[in-house]
């Protein structure tokens, strides 16, 4: 048994060292690397809903912290939490991880804003994704 192991470690690590040899470092040193970043992705997906959250608030800028809450008009309106209402421009756009809100300059304070879809629920995603639409209509 112990024989046998041994041998199947010889002959990996002879297999490797003669494919190293012959392909090169640099073939290796790149496998590595997507191998590790596809573990960091998969043990990424493992950990709980609240460390994930903690570490998106600590990657986003603190100007978008204060924007927790908005209301949307059938009229593309959005009114975030105490500012007034900006109108949604054709400039919006719709893309696979959010919403990038584009307002017309009626005030200048905020003209873009994104907006992942992770915070909203599939409802909202839906109103906000058919006026994006009817606004570039």
């Amino acid at each position: 048994m112990h024989r046998a192991i041994f041998y199947l470690l010889f002959y990996v690590g002879f297999g490797y060292i003669t494919l190293t040899i012959i392909v090169g470092f640099k073939l290796w040193f790149g496998l590595l690397i997507a191998l590790v970043f596809v573990l960091f992705i998969f043990l990424f997906r493992q950990l709980p809903v609240p460390v994930i959250n903690k570490w998106l608030k600590l990657l986003t800028p603190s100007e978008d912290k204060n924007a927790t809450s908005f209301v949307l008009s059938d009229t593309g309106e959005c009114q975030f939490t105490g500012q007034a209402a900006l109108q949604i421009s054709a400039n919006s756009q719709i893309n696979l991880w959010g919403y990038w809100l584009v307002f017309t300059p009626k005030n200048f304070a905020i003209t873009k804003h994104f907006i992942f879809k992770d915070s909203l629920s599939s409802e909202d995603q839906a109103r906000l994704a058919r006026s994006i639409m009817r606004v570039q209509r």
